[in-house]
């Protein structure tokens, strides 16, 4: 009777460990689905910063021998010659997004211009122009001024008159002996997403 019972309990315990086994394979077969109906699209909108020339003047004996030109974003402003106190010339430009999406300047990188003397006395007048030499970069809203600077917004569809001006402090006591040539000054003006 021992025997009986021991098969008897073999055989129960087989079936519960079957049991346990497929109810177990059972729930590791389950598969959790998680449908969304999202979808990543190519942007509707455009971004289109342009920078165009308007044109140039100078004023005292300043000689406009020479120009700005602008590649992309940037302003190259070469060959003008300076001769005595409060010469200056000035450039006008405009900014203009023609893209759908707000802008703002992230960014304003400039590079000194080249100033070159020349005859027997080029360093020393060379460094006096470049000691006296100042220069500005404006929005340009007559009858007023106001700088350009990082952060200054051009919204989607508007159109900046703006413009840069170089010149001799007028309170130069000392004046150079030979023209002084300035060329390759540039400013890039870079822009963000406003």
């Amino acid at each position: 009777m021992k025997k009986s019972h021991i098969k008897t309990y073999i055989i129960v315990a087989i079936l519960i460990s079957i049991i346990g086994i497929s109810i177990a394979y059972a729930a590791l077969q389950q598969q959790l689905q998680i449908k969304t109906n999202a979808s990543v699209q190519s942007s509707q909108t455009s971004w289109n910063i342009v920078i165009e020339k308007d044109y140039c003047t100078q004023r005292g004996y300043t000689t406009n021998t020479g120009d700005m030109t602008v590649n992309g974003l940037t302003l190259t402003i070469s060959n003008y010659t300076f001769k005595a106190p409060n010469d200056r010339f000035t450039c006008y430009f405009y900014i203009e997004n023609k893209g759908e999406i707000d802008a703002k300047i992230s960014s304003l990188d400039y590079k000194e211009p080249t100033i070159s003397g020349t005859g027997s006395t080029a360093t020393e007048d060379s460094a006096l122009v470049k000691t006296n030499l100042w220069k500005a970069l404006n929005w340009y809203n007559w009858p007023s001024l106001s700088p350009i600077s990082k952060g200054d917004k051009v919204l989607a569809g508007e159109k900046k008159r703006a413009e840069i001006t170089y010149s001799i402090n007028e309170t130069m006591t000392t004046l150079p002996t030979n023209p002084v040539t300035f060329t390759n000054a540039t400013y890039t003006i870079n822009f963000e997403q406003a």
